[in-house]
Parts: C-alpha cells; structure tokens; sequence
C-alpha cells in the first residue's frame, strides 16, 4: 500500500509574482495530492495583492516590500509559521528558494528532526552579481545561500549542469545532488485551432517562417543574440520571416532600439506580456521555431510549453536548455555564435518543410507532464526520509 505524505512546499515568492520555481512547486502540489502521494501545503510571503489559487492550500507570512516587487518574508515575528511547522504533522519540508523564509523552515526542521530537501531551480550567483553591486555583499549572499542548500538533507537539480556550477559556488555537496527534470501542466495540443488562425491573421504570419519568444525582457535572456542574429539572416538577402517577442520588462526599449539598428523592426513584434495560458498556448501553435538563447536559465517550464503546442526550440549547444534535445530531432542546439544560428535560420527559411518532424519530435520526445516528474519526487521524498532515520 502506498505511503502517503504530508509535504510543507516553502518559497521566498508567489504570485502575483511570475516566477518558473513557482509554476514547479504548483505542479508538484497539485499532482501529489491527484495522484494520492499525500497532501501538501505551501508556505509563502504575504502580498498586498492576495491571489487565490484553486486546489492549493497556502499559507501566508509576514513579509515588507523589496526590489522588483517582490516580498522578504519575516517569519521571526509571525507566530503562525512556527506553529504552522510545530503542528502539521509534516513528513518533510521542500524548499524551493534559500533565503528568509526557507532558512527560517530549515532551522526549525532540523530542531523538530523534520527532513529538509532543497531543488536548485537557477544560478543564484549570476542573480546576486545583479542585484547587489559590493563585492563583499555578493560574497555574504552566496555563503547565505550555500549554507542553506548544503544544510539540507536532500538536494535536487532541475538540470545536470546546475552540478557543477554548485562545485564552482564551494558546495561540499555535488555528489548527493538527484536531478529532476522540470514539467509542465500544460496538455499537449492545448491550443484552439480557430484562434491559432486569428493570431496568425492578426500578425500576418501566413507565408512566413515565423519565431518567437516567450519570457522576461531582461539582459539574461539573452534575446538580443537572436536580434543580431536575425539581422545577419536578412543581410543575407532573406526577408521571409516575422519575430514575435511576448513579454515585457525593462530591457524591451533596448531591444527596440537593436531591432531598428539592424534593420528588421519591420519584422519584429513587441506582443507583451501574456499572463493567459491558454493564449500562450495559442500563440506557441502559430509560430514555427522557439528562439531561445539563454544560457543563464536551467530548465525554462516556456521549452516544455511550447513544445506541449508543437514550437520546437532553438538552445545553445552545451546549455542546460539544450540538455535533453536532440539536434534536429526534437530541437535544435546550436553553437552560441551569430553566424552559426544565421546559417542555420538561413536553412529552415530556404526549407520550412523540416520543422514539421521536429514539431513532432517536441510533442513526443522533449515535453514532460507533472505525473511523471512529482512520481520522483515522492520517491526521492520516502529515500530522503528513510535516510534520516
């Protein structure tokens, strides 16, 4: 007979933030509970903004504002998170951030002997250099951080790459690190077909080869490669294509300005950003090639929901993103190199027909649903426990 857990889900954001952590520890608690693993609650910071989400069970802690719209947690001066921890009867806590709120959850685990697992979701150091501009502070940030995950008595990744660059960070705990794979609750084919052909007459797609990209319009992300790469690709006389940028932030006017200066803002367009699912899902069915560059992001949940619609993806070889695809069978990775990507942009616009196995290969070879993803969760979860007896 299955063991059912009680599981504690604790992270330093929620929404209305938007947040890739928070879409992995919504899907892990709500297929857990579907699947009948157990139950799970989640502990998070208070916002003004107080967003209800159907089928979880959230706790809130007091927090104050900081940078970016986000909240620091303060659960030193909240009784109900100690009491909360105290008496919830949890079999184990999952920590999906390392700062305020978790650290606080990790103290009072290991004093209560209530195992603690951390998943390293993104590159806290790169993040930290961005944020904080003293040297020192970086250096206390990180020390904060690496106490935090090599205190806990489990440690998953959500790619293979991420190992190493906790050996880089100092952490003595690489060789315990499980990798889990990211997933999605996005169904395959989740688009409405009549308002794919909408999107497509609204952008006037028809006839053209079209790419997009999806996610934060920050530096990172690096879509400013695929600008210059794409202006190189009509230096080359090709012209038959449309770039569709969904989302927004603070780098969009930067990236408006390189669309102009290489000569393709007639083919560029700034769609904003699309908090509707299932928009995005339709949006994804009308393009032909995800254009994702990043080599900051471990595993993006937008590579498994565009390939949930059929938008294959482009990724730099040697990335994270690119750890599970197969060049040209279920995506494509390729050399980080502007005119490596243009000769090869250059040969999907001269034959089209290509993407259409590739298409397919991401629907049935790269994406990944919640029930096979939170199954090794709770399986790591029962190790993790047995260990700590």
């Amino acid at each position: 007979m299955m063991k059912r857990l009680k599981v504690l889900e604790v992270q330093d954001c929620f929404y209305p933030s938007v947040d890739g952590p928070i879409e992995v520890m919504n899907g892990i608690a709500r297929t857990f509970e579907k699947n009948g693993y157990g139950e799970v609650d989640i502990l998070v910071p208070e916002y003004p903004e107080k967003v209800e989400v159907e089928g979880l069970k959230v706790y809130r802690c007091k927090s104050v504002p900081t940078r970016g719209g986000y909240r620091a947690a303060l659960p030193w001066f909240d009784g109900r998170v100690k009491k909360l921890i105290k008496k919830g009867g949890y079999d184990i806590i999952h920590l999906h951030s390392p700062f305020l709120i978790p650290r606080y959850a990790l103290n009072l685990g290991k004093k209560l002997n209530i195992p603690v697992v951390f998943t390293v979701h993104t590159k806290f150091r790169d993040e930290a250099y961005n944020l904080v501009k003293s040297k020192g502070l970086r250096n206390f940030v990180m020390n904060y951080i690496l106490k935090t995950i090599d205190g806990c008595d489990g440690i998953t990744s959500v790619c293979k790459g991420m190992i190493d660059t906790l050996g880089d960070y100092g952490s003595t705990r690489t060789v315990d690190v499980k990798v889990i794979y990211n997933a999605t609750s996005m169904p395959r084919n989740a688009a409405d077909p009549e308002r794919v052909a909408e999107i497509r007459k609204k952008h006037d797609l028809d006839g053209k080869v079209t790419f997009v990209f999806a996610g934060r319009l920050v530096e990172a992300k690096n879509v400013q490669f695929s600008i210059k790469a794409l202006g190189e690709v009509k230096r080359r006389g090709f012209d038959n294509f449309k770039f569709l940028i969904i989302g927004d932030g603070v780098y969009r006017s930067t990236l408006e300005r390189l669309a102009e200066s290489e000569g393709i803002a007639q083919n560029v367009e700034f769609v904003g950003r699309i908090s509707d699912k299932k928009l995005i899902a339709e949006y994804f069915a009308a393009g032909d090639l995800l254009l994702f560059p990043s080599v900051f992001d471990n595993a993006s949940i937008v590579l498994l929901e565009s390939a949930a619609n059929g938008l294959p993806a482009a990724t730099v070889e040697g990335s994270c993103s690119a750890e599970r695809i197969e060049n040209g069978v279920n995506g494509y990775a390729w050399e980080l190199s502007e005119s490596v990507w243009a000769d090869e942009l250059v040969k999907i616009l001269k034959d089209p027909s290509q993407l259409k196995a590739v298409s397919e290969g991401a629907k049935d070879k790269f994406y990944i649903g919640w029930d096979e993803v939170t199954k090794e969760y709770y399986e790591y979860y029962l190790s993790v426990i047995e260990n700590k007896k």
